[in-house]
């Protein structure tokens, strides 16, 4: 590239443009009410449940011991006596409906069903919490998912004497999955909070949902997490400062940590933008970016040093874009081969491996940009345009 990137030129179009971002970032945080955060970060319970109707109902009397598991439409029954283990699977290519899977189950010695709907498929039963699931002579439902109709605003209502309740859809609305979120109170346990929540859906849907995940997060440890992950990126941001002012000089560390700080911000900017969830993946992405994208702004300040010595009687601003300009190719193509790299795992994931590799591509395009124009236009901005040796010499 011969001519050189006008870096300098440019630097107010970059810094408007980066101002833009973070009020929209501001906007977003006071506009949907701060972070969407995950469980790990605020105490309480968070459930994911499906509305699905009860197909088939199973009572076992008998004298062994008998489990039922749920994979992929799939039905294991293992039987556990005196003579051994005895495993049935009911496939779903072999018993396609309820009313099929009922006449297989009934040829097991002590299983009784009980058929809510023949029609149902049985390749979408789904596994919830608590299984796999041992028979008795209490009923244990078989859930199938269905196209419903049930609604944010009905699930809210249906939990409503809880409190504060938050609730999210998840996926597309017709797979009727909700994410279920509740704050502690003074005494609350997994267990209590887990029956409050199942005997206030079961009063609207009786036993048509499943809960598919559980997990609670104590007022302890959820302060615990919150104050070492902003320890940690806060240690972070300061041994960079300290290793970046020994390795270059002062004016090279404080150019490098407002970009760093930069990309942290606009990456939770763009994070509360879309609402994704704030946990601790969240922060592992945070770090990753300020590992990535200090890496390339030391490629580049050490081109810029290199290139002050070899350049002694240009302009300090000829040698930051011309320095830049040597390294844009590098930069570009490593940026470009870490995010083909994590695109698959940003399409084809789910759950929090998914959001950590938004989050990076995000954070790795937004690195490239700061490493190349942020963070060289404010080295020109504390060094007052001047090399470092000539700054000895006016002295």
């Amino acid at each position: 590239m011969k001519k050189n990137l006008p870096v300098i030129k440019t630097r107010f179009i970059a810094l408007t443009f980066s101002i833009v971002l973070l009020l929209i970032g501001i906007g977003s945080f006071i506009f949907n009410g701060g972070f969407n955060t995950g469980i790990d970060f605020e105490s309480g319970l968070s459930q994911r449940i499906q509305i699905a109707p009860t197909g088939l109902s199973l009572t076992y009397k008998g004298a062994e011991d008998v489990l039922i598991s749920v994979n992929n439409g799939n039905l294991s029954v293992e039987e556990r006596g005196e003579s051994g283990v005895k495993t049935t699977v009911f496939t779903s290519a072999e018993y396609p409906t309820a009313k099929d899977l009922a006449s297989g189950l009934e040829k097991i010695e002590g299983i009784s069903v009980v058929v809510l709907n023949n029609d149902y498929k049985t390749d979408t039963m789904l596994s919830g919490y608590g299984f796999p699931a041992t028979l008795s002579d209490e009923a244990t439902d078989l859930n199938f998912a269905v196209t419903g109709s049930a609604s944010i605003d009905e699930i809210r209502a249906a939990l409503s004497d809880l409190g504060n309740v938050q609730v999210q859809t998840v996926g597309n609305e017709e797979n009727q999955i909700f994410q279920i979120r509740l704050g502690t109170n003074d005494g609350d346990t997994q267990d209590s909070m887990e029956k409050s929540v199942s005997n206030d859906l079961e009063k609207v849907y009786n036993n048509g949902f499943v809960v598919l995940e559980s997990n609670f997060v104590g007022p302890r440890f959820s302060r615990t997490l919150v104050y070492g992950s902003l320890l940690a990126v806060i240690v972070a941001m300061v041994l960079i400062l300290f290793y970046i002012w020994v390795r270059f000089r002062f004016a090279y560390a404080v150019s490098s940590l407002i970009a760093l700080t930069h990309d942290v911000l606009l990456l939770l900017g763009f994070i509360v933008l879309f609402r994704f969830e704030v946990s601790s993946t969240t922060i592992a992405a945070v770090l990753t970016i300020i590992g990535y994208s200090l890496n390339a702004t030391i490629v580049i300040f050490d081109r810029i040093r290199e290139n002050s010595g070899l350049m002694k009687e240009k302009p300090f601003k000829e040698v930051i874009e011309h320095s830049v300009t040597q390294s844009l190719t590098r930069t570009i193509i490593s940026s470009l081969t870490t995010v083909l790299a994590v695109l698959p795992l940003a399409i084809l994931a789910s759950g929090t491996i998914r959001l950590f590799a938004i989050n990076l591509i995000f954070g790795i395009v937004i690195g490239t940009y700061s490493s190349n124009f942020i963070a060289p236009s404010f080295l020109y901005w504390i060094s007052g345009g001047q090399h470092v040796n000539e700054k000895k010499k006016d002295k």
